[in-house]
C-alpha cells in the first residue's frame, strides 16, 4: 500500500463527508482507490483524476478478509484507503482553504488544486 505525502501539495475533491462502507471484496483483489474525489464510482477510481495532480492508489485487497470495510470517502485521511475519521473536522478547513485560496475560479476548472474546489456538477 502507498502512503500519501505527508504534506498535501494538492488538495482533493470531498467525495462525501463519512466513509465508504464497502462488501464483498475478495483478498487478493487489486482495486484503484480514487484520491481525486471526482470519481462517479466512490470510493474507486473512474478516470476522473486525468488532467489533475492526483492519481489513485493500488490497493490490494488484505488476505484477512472482513465482511465490510470502511473506505474513505473525503480523502484526507491519513492512512489511505482507510477511513480514520478525519472527516469529522474536515469541513470548517475546506470552507477556510476555499474562502482563502489565491486561485481564480472557474466553471470549466475540473479540480483547484490548491484548495480542492470543484464546480458544481
Amino acid at each position: 500500500m502507498e502512503k500519501m505525502p505527508a504534506k498535501c501539495t494538492s488538495y482533493p475533491r470531498v467525495a462525501m463527508y463519512g466513509p465508504c462502507n464497502v462488501r464483498g471484496l475478495k483478498p487478493g483483489d487489486v482495486k484503484l482507490w480514487c484520491r481525486c474525489g471526482l470519481s462517479k464510482k466512490q470510493p474507486w477510481c473512474d478516470g476522473s483524476h486525468i488532467g489533475t495532480e492526483l492519481t489513485p492508489l493500488r490497493w490490494v485487497v488484505p488476505e484477512r478478509q472482513q465482511s465490510v470495510y470502511q473506505l474513505c470517502a473525503c480523502k484526507y485521511t491519513s492512512s489511505p484507503p482507510y477511513c480514520d475519521a478525519t472527516h469529522v473536522n474536515l469541513p470548517s478547513e475546506v470552507l477556510q482553504r476555499q474562502r482563502n485560496c489565491l486561485q481564480v475560479h472557474s466553471e470549466t476548472s475540473k479540480l483547484c488544486a490548491g484548495c480542492g474546489w470543484t464546480p458544481d456538477f
